[in-house]
This record gives C-alpha cells, sequence and structure tokens, in this order.
C-alpha cells in the first residue's frame, strides 16, 4: 500500500465535531431513530446534543441501528482505491454486532479488491473511552506512524484505556432491557446512582452503587485515583446533557490529577439512547482491565 493509512472512526466514539474536522480520518455514523424521524449519529452538527436530550425528557424513545454495511463498504473501497491501508478501529463487539458487520464486509470488498489492505481493530470500548484511544491514534498518524505501528500499538494499549460513568437515574437501562422494573423502582427510591465500566471484553459491568448524585461524582474520581498512571496523559470528562456536574468533575480532576490534557465531550444519542440524560463519565489511561 501507498499512502499515508485511512483512520476510519464511527460516531459511537464521541468527539467533538471541532476534533474529528481536526484529525485526518474518514468518519462513518450510526443511525438511530427518534420521534419517528430517522437521522445520523454525525457528532452533533445535524442535531445539536442537547436538542435529542430534551426530546428524550419529553418522553420520545429513541431507538439505534448498526452501521449499514454499505458504509463501510465505501470507506473500505475509497482506501482500496486511493491505495491506502484502511484502519477501522472499531466500537466494542460487546456492546454491538457493527465489529462483525465491518468484517463480513471486509470480507466481500476484498473479493473486488484482492490487494487491498483493510485492518479492523475492535477497541473494546465505547463512547468517551473508545474516543480517547481513536484520539490518540490519530495524533500518532499525524506524527507519523505506519499501519504496522498504529495496529501494533492499538493492540498493546487498548485495555489501558479504562472508561467509567454514572447515570442520574436507571429509567433507560430499564427500558433497554438492562434491570428489571423492580430494581429500578427500588433504585429511584433509594436515591441509588451506579457506577459502571467497560470490562476486557467491552461490555458494561457494575463496579458499585452509591448514595446520590454528589456521592457518585466523587467515586468517579476515587476509582480514577486506583487506576490511573503517571505520568497522567490526556483524560476525558463526558456528559449527557449534564454541563454542570461534569464541570464538577473537570474541576475535581483538574485539581486531583493535573492532566496534560483534559476534553470535555457530550455524548451522543446513539449511546445516549441507552443511558438517557444526565449521565456523567470518565476516561483515562491505567491500569490494565
Amino acid at each position: 500500500m501507498t499512502g499515508r493509512p485511512m483512520l476510519i472512526v464511527d460516531s459511537c466514539s464521541d468527539l467533538t465535531a471541532e476534533i474529528v474536522d481536526s484529525l485526518d480520518i474518514h468518519e462513518i455514523h450510526f443511525p438511530f431513530t427518534i420521534a419517528g424521524e430517522d437521522r445520523e449519529d454525525d457528532f452533533g452538527r445535524t442535531f445539536p446534543h442537547a436538542s435529542f436530550y430534551q426530546a428524550m425528557r419529553d418522553g420520545s424513545e429513541p431507538t439505534t441501528a448498526q452501521i449499514p454495511r454499505t458504509t463501510f463498504a465505501e470507506a473500505f473501497r475509497l482506501a482500496a482505491t486511493e491505495g491506502r491501508t484502511a484502519i477501522y478501529l472499531a466500537f466494542s463487539s460487546g456492546l454491538s454486532g457493527t465489529f462483525d458487520s465491518a468484517f463480513l464486509t471486509r470480507q466481500s470488498v476484498l473479493e473486488e479488491f484482492p490487494g487491498a489492505d483493510i485492518r479492523i481493530l475492535d477497541t473494546f470500548s465505547a463512547s468517551i473511552a473508545e474516543g480517547l484511544i481513536v484520539y490518540e491514534a490519530a495524533r500518532m498518524l499525524a506524527a507519523g506512524a505506519s499501519a504496522d505501528e498504529l495496529v501494533a500499538w492499538a493492540e498493546a494499549n487498548r485495555m489501558r484505556v479504562n472508561g467509567f460513568f454514572t447515570l442520574d437515574n436507571l429509567e433507560s437501562l430499564k427500558r433497554g432491557g438492562r434491570i428489571s422494573d423492580a430494581a429500578a423502582a427500588a433504585g429511584a427510591m433509594l436515591d441509588i446512582k451506579p457506577i459502571l465500566l467497560l470490562d476486557r471484553e467491552g461490555k458494561l459491568t457494575l463496579r458499585r452503587s452509591v448514595r446520590g448524585r454528589k456521592k457518585s461524582l466523587s467515586a468517579l474520581i476515587d476509582i480514577m485515583a486506583e487506576r490511573v498512571e503517571q505520568p497522567v496523559g490526556t483524560m476525558i470528562v463526558g456528559h449527557a446533557d449534564a454541563p454542570e456536574d461534569a464541570e464538577k468533575v473537570r474541576a475535581m480532576v483538574e485539581e486531583r490529577f493535573a492532566p496534560a490534557e483534559i476534553l470535555m465531550l457530550e455524548i451522543g444519542p446513539v449511546i445516549g439512547a441507552h443511558v438517557g440524560p444526565g449521565m456523567v463519565a470518565v476516561s483515562f489511561w491505567g491500569a490494565e482491565r
């Protein structure tokens, strides 16, 4: 292959449109439906995240779908015709069939372009945890990393990406069938706030439960302190239309860890459909999952 590798990034990485535009990447979008209207998760360009969450608060129940195989095919064919290695850093296979769909599409495109170099890597991450590995990968490419170097780095470091988040309520988890109606009702009565993480298979796992929003935000910082590595590199704080709480977390992160960089990101509609308004998340480089 000749030319710079094509880094393919999906919208569940929950980066901002400004960050995506500043990076030399090829973006692909997850579809979703809200209020009977089909849309694309395009990093908030055509449908602001705040509007999405307000629609949820008003009673809309959004649905999500996998990226169409035609979208993958277009990206892989483009790289092949330009003689570039395609590298897709995929949304966790533990949460979606998107990785498998991309792999099957790769097989069909290779029949059409036998000499193509198409690499698909499972990040085992989602949302801002996926965004952290994508962000660093894009910077590595900008610094001149080869396809082999980038893939080797991602395989060696993806388990160092830590992602933790807390929810304001359990309604979205109940609606998605992840917890029972009784558990959601009990959680609401006791003001229980779950702290969830991504495990080694890229699946959601309950880390702990605390009572009260303030304690749940502090718990995120305590977990970071247990697992973060030194020196502290880029950290990400994300939120689902909870800017004030996210700013509280950002201030605690700055005071406690003084990282090289803090990115403040909004959680997009595909992830947001499953966690609901009020989710606050952190992502950072640390101990392996």
